[in-house]
């Protein structure tokens, strides 16, 4: 099982974690340290073979707006998260990775119950200034598409907790 470090984010396998009914096999959840990113979870990653993670979340009442649909922010965050998590661990690195640009186009509605996927792209992965996309999609439709800005970190930091 591939696992992630970013900061203080990471996939660990000494906590346990049942998995949610409507979360897909290979999905693992991501336990992570930030208070903000704690409760808004669980958020769930899985490699996907060719060096990048996928991330996910299962949509319950507490990511929804007063709408009733998943709320702006919510999928912005985890659009972020995927790109970022994935623009810091390509080329097998290991960078802090910080958000100086994000843009967001919100396509379509996601409800109560969606397993929200998002798939990152990246465009440049070398220096420290990096750059990536995502989309979110509930099956095959689309629900955000982002682009993304990060700077790395002039250090490199440890692989430990």
């Amino acid at each position: 099982m591939s696992k992630i470090l970013i900061g203080r984010y990471k996939q660990n396998t000494k906590m346990t974690m049942t998995r949610s009914p409507g979360v897909p096999a290979g999905f693992e959840p991501i336990f992570m340290v930030e208070p903000f990113t704690q409760r808004i979870g669980p958020i769930y990653s899985k490699a996907d073979g060719v060096g990048q993670f996928k991330l996910g979340f299962l949509v319950d009442e507490s990511h929804l707006n007063i709408e009733r649909v998943v709320h702006g922010g919510m999928l912005s965050t985890v659009a972020d998260q995927a790109i970022g998590i994935n623009v810091a661990h390509a080329n097998s690195q290991s960078n802090d990775v910080l958000t100086i640009h994000l843009s967001v186009d919100f396509i379509s509605p996601a409800v109560l119950g969606d397993w929200i996927e998002a798939t990152a792209t990246l465009s440049k992965i070398n220096g420290r200034i990096r750059f990536g996309n995502c989309e979110l999609k509930v099956g095959e439709r689309l629900v955000l598409k982002a682009s993304a800005i990060f700077a790395a970190r002039a250090t490199q930091r440890s692989n430990s907790p």
